[in-house]
């Protein structure tokens, strides 16, 4: 039986815990602030989805997620792959989680892997998406070293990457941007689940998307 409360009387002075108009501006201001910080974010996010997009539109594509979801990624409006792109954490992936990978990458940034992968996204692409998200990753750590692994890294390695040079950066990407990929790229239903909630105007879509996605993160992270 669904049980209805009473509206509080409305009469005499305003109550002292209604906030007051300032309180109601630091808010925004607060919101627009921490919109303005994740913007750097969500950009690489954005990258990442054109990137899909555009290779969902060649003739043969060969991405496994995009022969998969050629149609559904050929149909997203900008708005659309904006609301994909609008996430707390990483789109993509550069081993994130192998601590071992990357102090190998910090003790030898230089170095050409012996036999690397094959790129997933062209080369130019790649470097600059790869750039982009390890940048990203800095700036989060100084910002707050606690809440970094929240993108989507192992603890260790928000470690090692917050202490890389700028020109450490630039030769890992140079050097192993093979390894920048779509984060889940082995779990279609996943960037199933993100294609449909970013194409319906159903917010709890996304909601629950973003709550599976959080529930995957943490289990990794484990």
């Amino acid at each position: 039986m669904e049980v209805t409360r009473e509206e509080p009387r409305r009469t005499g002075a305003p109550q002292g815990s209604l906030p007051s108009f300032d309180q109601f501006r630091t808010a925004g201001i607060d919101d627009l602030a921490g919109e303005l910080a994740l913007r750097p974010l969500y950009e690489v996010n954005q990258q990442c989805i054109e990137l899909l997009v555009s290779a969902a539109w060649s003739d043969r594509p060969t991405l496994p997620l995009v022969r998969q979801f050629q149609s559904s990624l050929r149909n997203l409006s900008a708005q659309a792959r904006a609301r994909a792109a609008h996430q707390a954490f990483l789109l993509v992936d550069m081993e994130f989680m192998d601590s071992g990978w990357w102090e190998l990458a910090k003790k030898h940034p230089s170095r050409i892997v012996s036999h690397p992968r094959a790129s997933y996204f062209p080369r130019n692409s790649a470097i600059q998406l790869a750039r982009g998200a390890l940048v990203v990753v800095q700036r989060s750590i100084d910002a707050n070293a606690a809440d970094a692994c929240l993108l989507g890294l192992h603890p260790s390695v928000t470690e090692i990457v917050g202490d890389l040079a700028m020109t450490d950066i630039e030769r890992i990407v140079e050097r192993r941007f093979r390894y920048i990929q779509p984060r889940w790229e082995d779990r279609p239903a996943i960037w199933q689940r993100l294609i449909q909630a970013a194409s319906s105007p159903d917010i709890r879509l996304m909601r629950e998307f973003t709550l599976r996605a959080l529930q995957l993160l943490a289990g990794e992270l484990l």
